[in-house]
């Protein structure tokens, strides 16, 4: 009973010290944000370079960074997977979009800048996306030529149009961008930026475009922070049963071995989007070595024991065990070289 007395405030204490007025509102732009991506990006304008006769080297490129508008959340990124499989994308493009989508979506990539730090943010992202095409070209070449390809380009064709310019769009979301990374840290930038915002939705947007974004604003919130809150109050109670020497000691150094540990640890554990940044920033805090860090934030987003039984039933258990293989190899590596020659 003490124990669980124990693990309780742990949670609580966790979520107390973790919910801050400025986390918060950051938290509330990059929802938005992610709204505004889910809502208002041409999905078909990323779709078509997945395609079965699209230029083969622009597909890796495109899907390596393409999880930054195509997916708000991890839950969205299997689904996904598996469509552009069954309409043909080739196996090495679909891996690339796989290992980077969950990675570097919007909300996970605002909140590790916010929560890690630049250096941890800047590696896991520019991490996610080197190692997306690594992977995705190692799979391409073990098992290219069992493809069996259903070269339908239509598959991919769809009507995302919504009457604004390119250049409209682009200036909407880099003004969302701006206000994210502003937040409450620079008030008078932010309310200048607010109000650019408002001239934006005033003279661009509908007001059912409008309310429609902030629907979907409000589901994604639904779904994701309590989840997230689930997730600091996890990382308080691993802090309370957890041994800070047991910590040190597998993963307290930047060796491969801790690299590994770590790595091997995040594939097996299930992270939805946005909690494994309340873990890591707690096992950080129990001495847990930034190299290590880094490994479990590229490996974890892209597997899990529910994540592995989907993927094997879309690629097969060879192509499936290859792939989870190479990512806990290569995210021990970043991590290892990220320990050595960054942090």
């Amino acid at each position: 009973m003490t124990l669980f007395l124990e693990m309780l405030y742990g949670g609580l204490e966790s979520l107390s010290n973790y919910v801050t007025a400025r986390r918060l509102m950051s938290l509330t732009i990059a929802f938005f944000l992610s709204g505004a991506i889910s809502q208002f990006m041409s999905q078909g304008a990323i779709l078509k370079y997945f395609g079965p006769k699209a230029d083969k080297k622009l597909a890796y490129v495109v899907a390596s960074v393409s999880g930054a508008i195509l997916t708000v959340c991890s839950c969205s990124v299997l689904p996904m997977f598996a469509s552009i499989r069954k309409k043909g994308a080739g196996i090495g493009p679909a891996i690339t979009f796989l290992f980077s989508g969950p990675a570097i979506n919007v909300l996970a990539i605002s909140m590790t800048f916010s929560a890690l730090g630049l250096q941890i943010g800047w590696v896991r992202v520019v991490g996610a996306v080197i190692l997306s095409l690594i992977i995705g070209i190692i799979m391409y070449a073990l098992y290219n030529k069992s493809e069996i390809v259903d070269e339908n380009e239509a598959m991919f064709s769809i009507d995302d149009e919504n009457g604004r310019t390119m250049k409209q769009n682009i200036f909407f979301f880099l003004n969302l961008l701006a206000i994210l990374i502003s937040g409450v840290r620079n008030p008078i930038p932010t309310l200048f930026l607010l109000a650019a915002l408002i001239f934006q939705l005033k003279k661009n947007f509908t007001v059912n475009e409008i309310k429609e974004w902030c629907l979907e604003t409000g589901n994604l919130a639904k779904k994701i922070a309590p989840l997230f809150l689930v997730g600091i109050f996890a990382a308080g109670v691993i802090q309370t049963i957890l041994p800070h020497e047991f910590v040190a000691q597998h993963v307290g150094d930047n060796t491969y071995t801790s690299n590994l540990v770590a790595s091997v640890f995040a594939a097996f554990m299930y992270f939805s989007t946005l909690t494994e940044i309340p873990i890591v920033e707690a096992f950080m805090e129990m001495d847990m070595a930034k190299g290590p860090a880094t490994a479990l934030l590229l490996a974890g987003p892209s597997l899990s024991l529910p994540n592995m039984i989907v993927i094997s039933k879309v690629l097969g258990k060879k192509k499936t065990g290859t792939y989870i293989v190479l990512v806990m190899v290569f995210s021990a590596l970043v991590g290892l070289l990220a320990g050595h020659y960054i942090y």
